[in-house]
């Protein structure tokens, strides 16, 4: 814990991760722009809820949506959209993924240390994932009032897909990393706790 001189008390390890996982995930993001429903956030996002909770869980993917958004809509690495829909559909991701983090708050940490665990976990993930993309369908029905709902709903369908098999893919990529770094990484740096010293009932 680091006090400042006006009193207030910051915790320098989970600042450290949070800088950290910002980093990543927008790196990421950026990277992989070209590939619909391919990204990284959401596993970041829970995964931050789980591990650092409060307002990390909300401004961790919240920093990465503004970020890399700035950078993806500025280059149009994702095509070009009017601002109209670019700020609705930013209301939608943005809120969808600090959801995400909030779920990540109610997850117990030690989910990430089993192979069980993990697997659990990603299972939560999964159903976070479905609940994202049904957010951010209710956003393109609003912006886009000329499409029917079927017909969006059907256009979903492989984006959903793609967003699941993501996060498959990132979320125990990540929760098993993350459980490395605490044993075999750099603990007193990042402020992380190993296993053993982790309570069975924290949240």
């Amino acid at each position: 814990m680091v006090k400042s001189k006006s009193g207030i008390t910051f915790d320098a390890g989970k600042i450290n991760q949070a800088v950290i996982f910002i980093v990543l995930g927008v790196s990421l993001r950026i990277a992989l722009a070209g590939y619909a429903n391919i990204e990284p956030v959401l596993a970041i996002a829970i995964i931050a809820g789980l591990v650092l909770g409060g307002v990390f869980a909300f401004f961790i993917p919240l920093a990465i949506m503004v970020l890399s958004d700035i950078a993806i809509y500025t280059f149009h690495l994702e095509g070009t959209f009017g601002w109209k829909i670019i700020l609705g559909i930013s209301f939608f991701t943005w809120t969808g993924m600090m959801f995400a983090g909030y779920v990540g708050t109610k997850t117990k940490p030690k989910l990430l240390f089993t192979i069980k665990g993990i697997g659990v976990f990603t299972g939560i993930a999964v159903i976070v994932t479905i609940i994202y993309d049904l957010w951010t369908v209710v956003g393109t029905i609003l912006l886009i009032p000329w499409a029917s709902v079927g017909e969006i709903l059907i256009a979903q369908i492989p984006f959903s897909i793609y967003h699941i098999l993501s996060t498959l893919i990132f979320v125990p990529l990540f929760g098993t990393g993350y459980y490395y770094l605490i044993e075999y990484g750099l603990p007193d740096i990042l402020g992380l706790k190993k296993v053993s010293e982790m309570p069975d009932d924290e949240t």
